[in-house]
């Protein structure tokens, strides 16, 4: 045993390292070590996976209550889930892609996630990234395009194509959100009437800019906005904001025979009966489902696919609102941080192109090792090594970028 040990540490001081981003605690987000810089082992791609070079990468609500829930203090874990990225190396089983593709894809919630300089990922969650976005405006669609495409065809039952849902109309709760954002465009799209809530000036002239055909501010009762704009009931709700609050109204304004899509956990129990008198239906959405169970990762890449077309085609337009510039505890942090405000508009972006940059310049290339110098420009650091990791304590140079504010 002790022999097998030895042997692995050394076969893991040779296997080729890569720059990281993650936490090894739970505490507040404001804390310093809320998230830190490690370099650790490159991961390696099974038959049917691909090696991806991360190139952006967007924070979700679901990270940060990931991270919130993170239990295994002192072990280190990478979170991150939507990325673009180019193809660097391919499973021996893989057909459809080659190094060097632009891609896109949402990864799994329990596997090492994207905020590293590679990250592995079955094939067929996978797909070519938009030709004509540039990587930050790829980087914010791929968890909120699958997220609003499962609310509308698995949710609402409607099939995503053009004019499909004509003469219906849908109530997205929470408009001005990441996958809200995305949700009134397909909508729109679809031919659907979108009522939207927002509760800033901003967030509903955001919406409004997206497609929204009516905006009902949350703070005021949405009820009496709803029947003063002509509508008693609605055929459909996406709700995007909090199951529990919004339920008794939800029950009240959906038609009979209406449906009724949640994204967001109930926090006390409430009353699936109130919708029986109505024949209502009432559906969860949880799109890394997939990812969790291993069950319909190609219905992933395909629905990716066909945003690809709408998101070249302009029907779709990107919905990153800001940008840091960096993979830096930095930046990471300050993304996290204001997702977790729960005041963002639309998407919050990682890009990684100024470590890409570093590293081309001491020359590594898409197709060279990257078993070399860490892409964190800090200088000499104090390097403890465990596990294939190699924590840095010195701070990056990259935590000195701004964030950019896009529109």
């Amino acid at each position: 045993m002790a022999f097998k040990s030895v042997m692995e540490s050394i076969s893991d001081h040779f296997r080729p390292k890569m720059d990281a981003v993650g936490v090894t605690h739970n505490g507040p987000l404001t804390a310093d070590d809320a998230f830190i810089e490690r370099s650790v082992n490159q991961p390696q791609p099974k038959p049917d996976e691909l090696l991806v070079q991360v190139l952006a990468s967007s924070v979700n609500p679901v990270d940060v209550k990931m991270r919130s829930g993170y239990q295994d203090k002192g072990v280190f874990r990478i979170f991150g889930l939507d990325v673009v990225g180019r193809v660097y190396a391919v499973g021996a089983a893989v057909k459809d892609f080659a190094v060097g593709d632009r891609v896109y894809y949402v990864g799994k919630q329990h596997h090492p996630g994207a905020d590293a300089a590679y990250q592995v990922i079955n094939a067929k969650m996978v797909a070519k990234a938009p030709e004509k976005l540039d990587d930050v405006s790829v980087a914010a669609m791929p968890l909120t395009s699958v997220t609003a495409y499962d609310i509308l065809h698995h949710g609402l039952h409607l099939p995503v194509e053009k004019d499909a849902a004509k003469g219906q109309n849908l109530l997205v709760i929470n408009g001005a959100g990441g996958v809200g954002s995305v949700l009134i465009q397909l909508a729109k799209y679809m031919g659907m009437t979108v009522i939207a809530t927002a509760g800033t000036t901003d967030s509903k002239e955001w919406v409004r800019q997206l497609g929204a055909d009516l905006v009902l501010d949350y703070h005021q009762n949405l009820d009496r906005q709803l029947n003063d704009s002509g509508y008693e009931t609605v055929d459909a709700i996406a709700n995007l904001q909090d199951t529990t609050d919004y339920w008794d109204f939800m029950v009240r304004v959906i038609r009979p025979y209406g449906e009724i899509a949640a994204i967001v956990d109930t926090t006390l129990p409430v009353d699936l009966g109130a919708l029986k008198s109505k024949s209502a239906s009432f559906s969860w959405i949880f799109m890394l489902a997939r990812g969790n169970y291993n069950v319909d990762l190609e219905e992933q890449g395909q629905i990716l696919k066909k945003m690809a077309e709408l998101l070249d085609k302009g029907i779709v337009r990107s919905t990153v609102t800001k940008v840091y510039h960096g993979l830096s505890a930095y930046s990471i942090r300050s993304a996290f941080q204001d997702v977790a405000g729960h005041h963002a508009i639309g998407k919050v972006v990682v890009d990684f192109a100024p470590n890409i940059k570093a590293a081309n310049e001491i020359g590594r290339g898409l197709s060279e090792s990257a078993d070399q110098q860490s892409n964190f420009s800090d200088g000499p650091d104090n390097v403890q090594e465990k596990d294939g990791q190699a924590e840095k304590t010195g701070k990056s140079k990259l935590n000195d970028e701004n964030a950019t504010t896009r529109y």
